[in-house]
């Protein structure tokens, strides 16, 4: 699971900020502003991974772009993987560990740091970069508690290997069912750097954990 379950009945803090995960992947795809009118279509170049990232639930697909050093893209090298995340305003400071494939299903990182799925694109370069991180832990919060109440607006910075800081803005947040997860609007290419924080929410149950997810939209700075 994303983040070991506490004991005890509870709820999740929900996400401060509202919005659907096609309305958040749009703007955050391509910066711009959904009309009063906006109906949440939009095309995008994006497939689901062929796996579940524990314990969101993935449609068949295939998944995005794959990790390789020093990649040469049009203007520049390729960003090279992440190394930390910093959100000031959630007092965060941590080193990002990649997490691959394992038994059908996306890895998820130690209690002590936050995971990036090494399966699809790096922080800073084209394309939804995905970070996965805990909400909670048996003895209390987790990496991510403070993560689903981020404003539009936040500052999060991810380094990586080579030193580079890569900026980005929150968007919004979207918290939606495990078993209705929109995986379209979280892995695959988009038009500009984005940055989705990935970590639990919603009510808690004895069995099954929590029910909820929360997606958290940034875009490039």
């Amino acid at each position: 699971a994303v983040l070991a379950f506490t004991a005890g009945s509870q709820a999740a803090p929900e996400a401060s900020v509202g919005g659907s995960p096609a309305q958040l992947a749009a703007l955050a795809d391509l910066g711009r502003r959904p009309s009063p009118t906006w109906d949440g279509s939009h095309s995008f170049d994006a497939r689901a991974p062929t796996v579940a990232l524990r314990p969101l639930l993935a449609e068949p697909g295939r998944a995005g772009l794959e990790p390789s050093p020093l990649e040469p893209l049009a203007g520049g090298i390729r960003p090279a993987p992440p190394q930390r995340i910093a959100i000031p305003a959630a007092d965060l400071d941590t080193s990002i560990e990649p997490v691959g494939v394992r038994g059908g299903a996306i890895e998820v990182p130690d209690l002590g740091s936050a995971g990036w799925y090494e399966g699809g694109p790096r922080p800073g370069e084209r394309g939804r970069a995905v970070v996965i991180g805990h909400l909670d832990a048996r003895r209390g919060p987790g990496l991510f508690a403070r993560v689903p109440r981020l404003p539009p607006g936040t500052l999060i910075t991810v380094t990586d290997r080579r030193g580079e800081v890569h900026r980005f803005n929150v968007i919004g947040g979207a918290q939606v069912r495990k078993n209705r997860f929109p995986a379209r609007y979280l892995f695959g290419g988009s038009d500009a750097p984005v940055l989705i924080l990935v970590t639990c929410g919603g009510p808690y149950r004895q069995r099954g954990g929590y029910r909820d997810n929360i997606l958290l939209y940034a875009r490039g700075a």
